[in-house]
């Protein structure tokens, strides 16, 4: 009689991951909306040599995998998952400030970077005080607001490959445009980055800090499960503007419901599911499209 298979979670334990280790953990908890069915299994790993571990491990396994920062701009598909879900959130979060400088970990909090670029006199980051997620996701999808984008302060990102060589690419390497990098096309991990920012006065830098702080208290529902932003801006426009146009304020499906307060928001009422938010996204696509003649594109990552 042959040996049971070991779990996948036995196996990564035996492969020498040291981190914890979550079999079928819930993911709804671990998003920002709130959605999402369990992980085949859950890894928090406790440094860069468990990510190596991990990924060699996947690899020799042919075992799909994910990275989970602070699960903002994510949907997650009401049955889960199957594969590896990496966590790097409270991983990897240190920052540090050397000149004009400052370096941090993938799973440090961005508005973290922003009060601490701040606090020391550095201005280039302010931005990033509106923005609730890590600063691996940040880079990841080049993440601003308005006309500031994380790519533009990037002087260079610590990039883990899928192969486990930890490389150094520098700005121009890692291919910035709107909402998008080399990293959403090429296999690996961003374990953090380098900003080149400029020197300033800390009381008007801390200042402009609290002004986008104060903004997206005051035009998004920062009190309600959300993903953020649902659809990227079309050219010339606004997705907020032709969505509350379109008389979609207040549209609901199911639990999902567009924001009164910002229309590019979708909010999660209570008890909310992936198949409540497609469909309402469909709705919406469909009505601007008939409405406007444009066609949204989704920002939010789709996990299934």
């Amino acid at each position: 009689m042959s040996a049971p298979t070991p779990s996948l979670a036995d196996s990564l334990r035996t492969a020498g991951f040291k981190g914890e280790l979550r079999p079928h953990k819930l993911l709804a908890p671990c998003t920002t909306w709130q959605i999402g069915g369990p992980a085949e299994l859950l890894a928090v790993p406790a440094n860069v040599d468990d990510l190596v571990v991990a990924l060699a491990w996947a690899a020799s396994g042919s075992i799909s995998w994910r990275l989970l920062g602070n699960g903002s701009n994510l949907l997650i598909h009401d049955r889960g998952v199957r594969g590896l879900v990496l966590r790097v959130r409270k991983v990897l979060d240190e920052i540090k400030v050397h000149g004009r400088r400052l370096t941090a970990g993938a799973g440090a909090s961005f508005p973290a970077v922003a009060r601490t670029a701040a606090a020391r006199g550095l201005a280039g980051l302010q931005f990033a005080a509106g923005i609730p997620g890590t600063v691996g996701g940040a880079v990841v999808m080049n993440a601003g607001w308005h006309q500031f984008e994380t790519g533009n302060a990037i002087a260079a990102v610590d990039f883990l490959q899928s192969n486990g060589h930890r490389i150094t690419m520098d700005h121009d390497q890692c291919k910035f445009t709107y909402r998008s990098s080399l990293f959403q096309r090429t296999p690996g991990v961003v374990l953090g980055a380098t900003f080149q920012l400029e020197p300033g006065e800390p009381a008007d830098i801390q200042a402009e800090v609290d002004e986008y702080t104060t903004a997206r208290k005051l035009n998004q529902p920062v009190d309600r499960p959300s993903c953020g932003s649902v659809y990227l801006q079309p050219p010339g426009d606004f997705a907020g503007r032709l969505i509350d146009a379109a008389g979609l304020k207040g549209r609901r499906v199911g639990a999902m419901e567009v924001s009164r307060l910002h229309a590019n928001f979708f909010i999660n009422t209570g008890g909310a599911t992936c198949a409540d938010a497609l469909a309402l996204m469909d709705q919406v696509e469909q009505e601007v499209a008939r409405q406007f003649g444009v066609e949204l594109v989704r920002e939010v990552e789709f996990w299934q």
